[in-house]
C-alpha cells in the first residue's frame, strides 16, 4: 500500500498530492487544538476522497519541532513495518510543522520513497531532496546523555570512553551545530529542539 504522509491547512493541494502520488491511504499532520478551518479541511478531504482512500489524522504539537518529528517518526515506523511505501508531502501546513516533518524524513530516509511539495502557481510536483541527516555515534551518545541530565564532563568522559579534550571539543561542535546550549562554563548544557529531534 502506498502511504502518503502530509501537512495540512486547507487541503486543497493534499487532494492533487494524493493524486499525483497515488496514494492508496492519507496520514493528515495536524496540530492540536484543532482550529474551525482544519476540521473543516478534514471534512472536506473525508466528503471528497474518503471513499476512495482512508485517511487518518496525527494529532500534533503546534510548535514543538521535537514532538512532530517524534510523531511522525512512530508514523513511518509503523507503516514501514507493515510493509507500505511512505510518501512525504510538505505543502501545506506552518513552518515549524513543515520542518519536523522534514527532519522526520531525514532521520528516516530509509525508509520513506521520496519528499515532495507542490508549487501553488502551476501544482507542479517538485521532489525535494532527502539528506543525510545523521550525527556520528559518540555525538549522538552525548546528546543522550545530556538529555537524561548527565552534564558532569568527568562521567562523560567515562561514560563515553574519550579523554576530557575530546568531550569539550564535541560540546563545543554541537553548540556550533545548534544540537545544544549552554552556559559559559558548560555545566547548565541542554538539547535544543533540533538536539532532541537527533536522537529520536
Amino acid at each position: 500500500m502506498r502511504v502518503l504522509i502530509s501537512t495540512l491547512y486547507t487541503g486543497k493541494v493534499v487532494k492533487i498530492a494524493v493524486n499525483k502520488l497515488s496514494a492508496e491511504k492519507l496520514v493528515l499532520i495536524v496540530d492540536e487544538p484543532l482550529n474551525k478551518d482544519k476540521k473543516q479541511a478534514i471534512e472536506e478531504l473525508q466528503n471528497s476522497i474518503g471513499d476512495i482512500i482512508k485517511i487518518e489524522t496525527i494529532k500534533t504539537s503546534i510548535y514543538d519541532i521535537s514532538k512532530i518529528a517524534e510523531d511522525v517518526i512512530k508514523k513511518i515506523d509503523e507503516e514501514n513495518k507493515n510493509n507500505n511505501e511512505i510518501v512525504i508531502h510538505v505543502s501545506e501546513g506552518r513552518k515549524p510543522t513543515f520542518l519536523a516533518v522534514l527532519f522526520a524524513a531525514y532521520l528516516r530516509k530509509d525508509k520513506i520513497e521520496g519528499i515532495y511539495y507542490i508549487t501553488e502557481e502551476n501544482n507542479q510536483l517538485l521532489p525535494l531532496p532527502v539528506i543525510n541527516l545523521e550525527l556520528g555515534e559518540t555525538k549522538k551518545q552525548l546528546l543522550t546523555e545530556i538529555n537524561k541530565g548527565n552534564k558532569d564532563i568527568k562521567k562523560l568522559k567515562e561514560k563515553l570512553k574519550v579523554n576530557t579534550s575530546m568531550v569539550y571539543s564535541h560540546i563545543n561542535n554541537l553548540k556550533k551545530e545548534g544540537y545544544i546550549e549552554s552556559n559559559k562554563n558548560n555545566k547548565e548544557l541542554k538539547l535544543t529542539d533540533f538536539g532532541r529531534v537527533m536522537i529520536l
